[in-house]
């Protein structure tokens, strides 16, 4: 589950080269910025915080020699930016821009909260494997 989720991180970024290109195609078309900051979430919060979890998670585990599998709060934490990215691209295209921005934005607290918590306790643990590091 852990590669599974280095896979699913990375189809952000292609998603948001497509909607650069589409956005850049209806403002060639007809003059209007009409996607807003939508691509930029897809890239920044879909494939940057998608891969940050996945990355740092596993370097995590590998280090704390721990098994590599996606520990369940990393798992919630992966579900929650996914989350948090789709809600920030469909909030840019809402009326009310300014509230879907604060929703995400305590979204991506809420995400990423437990999961340092979790970092933290880990990285000030000793290793399970009685390891040196």
């Amino acid at each position: 589950m852990l590669l599974i989720v280095l896979f699913i991180s990375l189809a952000w970024l292609p998603l948001a080269f497509a909607l650069y290109s589409a956005q850049s195609l209806v403002t060639l078309l007809t003059g209007v910025h009409g996607l807003g900051r939508a691509p930029a979430h897809a890239l920044f919060i879909g494939f940057f915080g998608s891969v940050l979890v996945a990355m740092v998670t596993r370097v995590t585990q590998g280090h704390s020699g721990k098994l590599l599998v996606l520990p369940p709060v990393a798992g919630f934490a992966f579900v929650a930016i996914q989350a948090v990215a789709v809600l920030r691209i469909l909030g840019e295209l809402a009326t009310d821009a300014a509230l879907w921005q604060a929703l995400s934005a305590l979204a991506w607290l809420v995400a990423l909260a437990p999961w340092v918590v979790w970092l933290g306790f880990t990285f000030l643990s000793p290793r399970v494997d009685g390891k040196a590091g």
